[in-house]
């Protein structure tokens, strides 16, 4: 069974929640500080954050280390399908300008981004 803050962390991305899903998931790992796959998770919340903010260039520093930090899960780990957290990561990449700050937070570019595919609560408890 998962940890409950976990399990949290994505109960609260789903709901669109994604400082409080990064928050959680923070408490967490500040307990398994070498938990490279948690801190990406972590990104990816705070990634998320970001788009919806317009933060273009916060979002394009945190999907670059996120690759780091969760390439070496793949091709799966904890009801994570990685690898497809890892092509959301890399369109993020693309998609954003590099060299932009900001942009307003309904700008069109940033709705090319679709929420990155994690899977819900009920996909990580039955690992």
């Amino acid at each position: 069974m998962a940890h409950n803050l976990y399990q949290l962390f994505f109960i609260h991305y789903h709901r669109g929640e994604y400082w409080e899903a990064h928050e959680v998931l923070e408490e967490l790992w500040q307990s398994q500080r070498h938990n490279d796959f948690y801190h990406g998770l972590i990104q990816i919340a705070a990634i998320m954050h970001q788009l919806n903010r317009g933060k273009v260039r916060g979002a394009r520093k945190l999907a670059t280390s996120a690759i780091k930090y969760l390439s070496p899960f793949a091709p799966e780990k904890d009801g994570v399908l990685v690898d497809r957290v890892l092509d959301w990561l890399n369109l993020c990449l693309e998609v954003l300008p590099d060299g932009v700050e900001k942009l307003p937070p309904d700008d069109a570019l940033l709705k090319e981004i679709p929420v990155c595919p994690l899977p819900d609560v009920r996909e990580v408890n039955s690992n």
